[in-house]
Protein backbone atom coordinates (compact mmCIF):
# COMPACT_ATOMS: atom_id res chain seq x y z
CA UNK A 1 0.00 0.00 0.00
CA UNK A 2 1.74 3.27 -0.84
CA UNK A 3 1.48 6.21 1.64
CA UNK A 4 0.52 9.01 -1.25
CA UNK A 5 -1.16 8.31 -3.81
CA UNK A 6 -4.23 9.52 -6.56
CA UNK A 7 -7.82 8.76 -5.11
CA UNK A 8 -9.89 10.98 -6.80
CA UNK A 9 -10.75 14.26 -8.95
CA UNK A 10 -13.03 16.86 -7.99
CA UNK A 11 -12.21 20.35 -7.76
CA UNK A 12 -8.78 19.24 -6.46
CA UNK A 13 -6.31 16.28 -6.70
CA UNK A 14 -7.27 14.16 -3.65
CA UNK A 15 -4.72 11.72 -2.33
CA UNK A 16 -4.80 8.97 0.24
CA UNK A 17 -3.03 9.85 3.76
CA UNK A 18 -3.66 8.26 7.38
CA UNK A 19 -2.83 10.98 9.77
CA UNK A 20 -4.01 9.98 13.16
CA UNK A 21 -6.02 13.02 14.60
CA UNK A 22 -8.42 14.61 17.61
CA UNK A 23 -10.78 16.89 16.48
CA UNK A 24 -13.98 18.37 18.10
CA UNK A 25 -17.10 19.43 16.20
CA UNK A 26 -18.80 23.12 17.12
CA UNK A 27 -17.11 22.98 20.42
CA UNK A 28 -18.13 20.01 21.59
CA UNK A 29 -16.37 16.97 23.02
CA UNK A 30 -12.67 16.00 21.46
CA UNK A 31 -13.06 12.88 19.70
CA UNK A 32 -10.03 10.50 18.41
CA UNK A 33 -9.95 9.54 14.57
CA UNK A 34 -7.86 9.79 11.48
CA UNK A 35 -7.92 10.94 8.18
CA UNK A 36 -9.00 9.10 5.31
CA UNK A 37 -7.47 11.44 2.16
CA UNK A 38 -6.76 15.44 1.34
CA UNK A 39 -5.70 18.26 -1.03
CA UNK A 40 -3.69 21.28 -0.81
CA UNK A 41 -6.59 23.14 0.49
CA UNK A 42 -9.07 20.65 2.58
CA UNK A 43 -8.65 17.24 5.00
CA UNK A 44 -11.10 14.09 4.86
CA UNK A 45 -11.75 12.67 7.78
CA UNK A 46 -13.12 9.60 8.89
CA UNK A 47 -16.07 9.14 11.06
CA UNK A 48 -18.80 8.21 12.32
CA UNK A 49 -20.15 10.83 14.51
CA UNK A 50 -23.44 12.66 13.39
CA UNK A 51 -21.63 15.73 11.62
CA UNK A 52 -23.47 18.58 8.93
CA UNK A 53 -22.60 20.76 6.17
CA UNK A 54 -21.39 24.21 7.84
CA UNK A 55 -20.11 22.69 10.99
CA UNK A 56 -17.08 24.47 12.08
CA UNK A 57 -14.16 22.15 13.56
CA UNK A 58 -11.27 21.66 15.41
CA UNK A 59 -8.28 19.98 14.39
CA UNK A 60 -5.17 18.81 16.53
CA UNK A 61 -2.08 16.90 15.17
CA UNK A 62 1.35 17.18 14.65
CA UNK A 63 1.49 19.09 17.83
CA UNK A 64 0.24 22.30 16.72
CA UNK A 65 -2.37 24.31 18.04
CA UNK A 66 -6.04 23.75 16.85
CA UNK A 67 -6.49 23.82 13.14
CA UNK A 68 -9.70 25.40 12.29
CA UNK A 69 -11.86 24.52 9.06
CA UNK A 70 -15.43 23.92 7.81
CA UNK A 71 -17.38 20.85 7.53
CA UNK A 72 -18.28 21.29 3.77
CA UNK A 73 -19.75 17.57 2.77
CA UNK A 74 -20.58 14.35 4.81
CA UNK A 75 -20.16 11.13 3.46
CA UNK A 76 -20.95 7.31 4.79
CA UNK A 77 -17.42 6.62 5.63
CA UNK A 78 -16.61 10.60 7.55
CA UNK A 79 -16.73 13.88 6.05
CA UNK A 80 -14.77 16.87 4.00
CA UNK A 81 -13.33 19.85 5.99
CA UNK A 82 -12.29 23.04 4.03
CA UNK A 83 -9.23 24.51 5.74
CA UNK A 84 -9.35 28.63 5.71
CA UNK A 85 -5.82 30.69 4.35
CA UNK A 86 -5.09 31.01 8.32
CA UNK A 87 -5.09 27.32 8.67
CA UNK A 88 -3.28 26.42 5.83
CA UNK A 89 -0.58 28.64 6.96
CA UNK A 90 -0.36 27.34 10.27
CA UNK A 91 -0.36 23.97 8.92
CA UNK A 92 2.95 25.38 7.23
CA UNK A 93 4.85 25.91 10.72
CA UNK A 94 7.22 23.13 11.79
CA UNK A 95 6.75 21.64 15.35
CA UNK A 96 7.80 24.73 17.53
CA UNK A 97 9.80 22.44 19.26
CA UNK A 98 12.79 22.81 16.68
CA UNK A 99 15.95 22.33 18.66
CA UNK A 100 19.34 21.76 18.01
CA UNK A 101 19.37 18.57 18.27
CA UNK A 102 16.44 17.98 15.96
CA UNK A 103 18.91 18.71 13.49
CA UNK A 104 20.86 14.74 14.24
CA UNK A 105 18.06 13.53 12.66
CA UNK A 106 18.95 15.12 8.89
CA UNK A 107 22.40 13.98 9.65
CA UNK A 108 23.89 17.69 10.70
CA UNK A 109 25.74 15.51 13.95
CA UNK A 110 25.50 12.15 15.80
CA UNK A 111 23.58 8.86 14.91
CA UNK A 112 20.27 8.57 16.25
CA UNK A 113 17.66 6.15 15.26
CA UNK A 114 16.61 7.94 11.37
CA UNK A 115 15.85 6.75 8.06
CA UNK A 116 17.00 8.85 5.16
CA UNK A 117 16.40 8.41 1.52
CA UNK A 118 19.30 8.32 -1.71
CA UNK A 119 20.33 11.39 -3.34
CA UNK A 120 17.91 13.31 -5.08
CA UNK A 121 18.21 14.94 -8.32
CA UNK A 122 16.90 18.38 -8.84
CA UNK A 123 15.69 20.70 -10.93
CA UNK A 124 18.02 23.65 -10.47
CA UNK A 125 19.21 27.16 -10.73
CA UNK A 126 22.34 25.81 -8.69
CA UNK A 127 23.86 22.41 -9.15
CA UNK A 128 22.46 20.45 -5.87
CA UNK A 129 21.11 17.41 -4.72
CA UNK A 130 18.53 16.75 -1.80
CA UNK A 131 18.11 14.02 0.87
CA UNK A 132 14.67 13.53 3.40
CA UNK A 133 15.70 12.30 6.97
CA UNK A 134 13.07 10.61 9.19
CA UNK A 135 14.11 10.26 12.85
CA UNK A 136 12.19 9.99 15.82
CA UNK A 137 10.90 13.26 17.19
CA UNK A 138 8.51 14.30 19.68
CA UNK A 139 5.95 11.56 19.47
CA UNK A 140 6.11 7.92 18.50
CA UNK A 141 7.41 7.06 15.40
CA UNK A 142 9.19 9.02 12.64
CA UNK A 143 7.32 12.22 12.73
CA UNK A 144 10.59 14.56 12.40
CA UNK A 145 11.68 14.84 8.76
CA UNK A 146 14.48 17.17 7.26
CA UNK A 147 15.01 18.08 3.64
CA UNK A 148 18.82 19.00 3.52
CA UNK A 149 19.84 20.52 0.11
CA UNK A 150 24.15 19.95 -0.70
CA UNK A 151 25.62 21.77 -4.07
CA UNK A 152 29.44 22.10 -4.47
CA UNK A 153 28.86 25.98 -4.97
CA UNK A 154 28.88 26.47 -1.16
CA UNK A 155 28.63 30.17 -2.10
CA UNK A 156 25.13 29.69 -3.20
CA UNK A 157 23.98 29.02 0.62
CA UNK A 158 25.90 32.04 2.70
CA UNK A 159 23.98 35.06 2.98
CA UNK A 160 21.12 33.55 3.16
CA UNK A 161 18.15 35.78 4.35
CA UNK A 162 15.26 33.75 3.40
CA UNK A 163 14.13 30.15 1.88
CA UNK A 164 10.44 29.71 1.09
CA UNK A 165 9.35 26.21 0.58
CA UNK A 166 5.88 25.63 -1.42
CA UNK A 167 3.60 22.63 -2.74
CA UNK A 168 1.07 23.48 -5.50
CA UNK A 169 0.40 26.84 -4.46
CA UNK A 170 0.98 26.96 -0.72
CA UNK A 171 4.10 28.31 0.45
CA UNK A 172 5.44 28.63 3.85
CA UNK A 173 8.84 29.82 5.22
CA UNK A 174 11.32 27.30 5.58
CA UNK A 175 11.81 26.66 9.78
CA UNK A 176 14.72 25.24 11.49
CA UNK A 177 17.05 26.16 9.42
CA UNK A 178 20.84 25.38 9.59
CA UNK A 179 23.78 25.89 7.32
CA UNK A 180 27.11 24.03 6.89
CA UNK A 181 29.98 23.96 4.93
CA UNK A 182 31.59 20.58 4.69
CA UNK A 183 34.37 19.72 2.55
CA UNK A 184 33.89 22.75 -0.05
CA UNK A 185 30.38 21.99 -0.23
CA UNK A 186 27.20 23.98 1.23
CA UNK A 187 24.61 21.85 2.83
CA UNK A 188 21.40 24.04 4.34
CA UNK A 189 19.31 21.62 6.49
CA UNK A 190 15.66 22.55 7.10
CA UNK A 191 12.71 21.15 9.39
CA UNK A 192 9.04 19.47 7.58
CA UNK A 193 6.14 18.35 9.72
CA UNK A 194 3.87 15.74 8.46
CA UNK A 195 1.62 17.93 6.39
CA UNK A 196 4.64 19.49 4.98
CA UNK A 197 6.53 15.61 4.07
CA UNK A 198 2.69 14.77 2.70
CA UNK A 199 2.06 17.67 0.60
CA UNK A 200 5.78 16.67 -1.22
CA UNK A 201 4.99 13.23 -1.76
CA UNK A 202 1.70 14.61 -3.56
CA UNK A 203 2.88 17.10 -5.03
CA UNK A 204 6.61 17.79 -4.98
CA UNK A 205 8.45 20.85 -3.68
CA UNK A 206 9.43 24.39 -5.17
CA UNK A 207 12.67 25.74 -3.05
CA UNK A 208 13.32 29.57 -3.50
CA UNK A 209 16.35 30.91 -1.86
CA UNK A 210 16.58 34.56 -1.36
CA UNK A 211 20.13 35.43 -0.63
CA UNK A 212 20.75 39.19 1.54
CA UNK A 213 21.77 40.84 -1.93
CA UNK A 214 18.08 39.67 -3.23
CA UNK A 215 19.65 37.31 -5.33
CA UNK A 216 17.16 34.35 -5.91
CA UNK A 217 17.42 30.89 -6.91
CA UNK A 218 15.19 28.01 -6.94
CA UNK A 219 15.33 24.28 -6.96
CA UNK A 220 12.48 21.48 -7.89
CA UNK A 221 12.08 18.40 -6.13
CA UNK A 222 9.86 15.95 -7.63
CA UNK A 223 6.50 14.14 -6.07
CA UNK A 224 8.14 10.14 -6.30
CA UNK A 225 11.46 10.43 -4.68
CA UNK A 226 9.57 12.11 -1.27
CA UNK A 227 6.74 9.58 -1.52
CA UNK A 228 9.03 6.68 -1.76
CA UNK A 229 10.74 7.99 0.76
CA UNK A 230 7.88 8.25 3.41
CA UNK A 231 6.89 4.51 1.99
CA UNK A 232 10.48 2.96 2.95
CA UNK A 233 9.11 4.12 6.79
CA UNK A 234 7.64 1.22 8.84
CA UNK A 235 3.60 2.07 8.68
CA UNK A 236 3.43 1.69 12.24
CA UNK A 237 5.30 4.24 12.97
CA UNK A 238 4.51 6.56 9.65
CA UNK A 239 1.26 8.35 11.20
CA UNK A 240 0.51 11.73 12.40
CA UNK A 241 0.43 11.05 16.07
CA UNK A 242 -2.51 13.86 17.86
Amino acid sequence: MTVVQTIDRRQAQRFQADFNIRFSINGGAEIVSNTLNFTSRSLAIRSDVLAQKGDRIAIHFAGLPAIEGEIIRVFPEGFAVLLGQESLALMAHSHPDCTESAFHAAGAAGPVETVTSPFIRTASDVPSRALISSGVGYQPGYNRHFLSIITPEAEALENISTIWISADGVRWTANALKFERRNNRGIAVMSLNDWQAFMGAAYGLKISVMTEDRHEWTLEIGAEPIAEHLEALSPMKMAVNA
